[in-house]
């Protein structure tokens, strides 16, 4: 298990400054967690940016995150610290010190690199297609190395 950083986002945030976060957001791989000021304390909502987004197309932009996705009847992730982090499932929110710092995702699965054998069976490189490597460069790029 690893802990994977996220994209914290006010639950009282209306969609239409959350939309532009998402945007401008460096990948779009990124679990985004939508946290809920409760009396309790904070709630968290682990969503995939595709799933959050898909709840936002239809809303108008002063709308609350909180409204849009009806927060109301989904039930919160308890967070974990990071020395429970091994135990926990994935999607599960990791506090340090009261303050979000990822989500729990499973190990990323390695691949092997090809082998002679491998290319020569048409395996594909990890060098680019041949299309890659055949191609003229274009404008941009002569400019670019010049």
């Amino acid at each position: 298990m690893r802990v994977e950083s996220v994209i914290a986002v006010p639950a009282t945030d209306t969609v239409g400054p959350t939309r532009l976060a998402l945007l401008t957001a460096k990948t779009g791989k990124l679990p985004v967690v939508v946290v809920v000021q409760a009396p309790a304390g904070p709630e968290y909502h682990v969503l995939a940016m595709a799933e959050l987004q898909a709840a936002m197309t239809n809303q108008l932009s002063a709308t609350p995150l909180h409204e849009a996705l009806d927060l109301s009847s989904s039930t919160p992730r308890p967070p974990v610290s990071r020395a429970q982090v091994a135990a926990a499932d994935a999607g599960t929110p990791v506090v340090d010190n009261g303050r979000l710092v990822g989500v729990v995702l499973d190990d990323k699965v390695e691949v092997p690199e090809p082998t002679e054998q491998d290319l020569e069976k048409g395996a594909p490189s990890t060098r680019g297609g041949a299309e890659e490597q055949g191609r003229k460069r274009g404008l941009w790029s002569r400019l670019g190395r010049s």
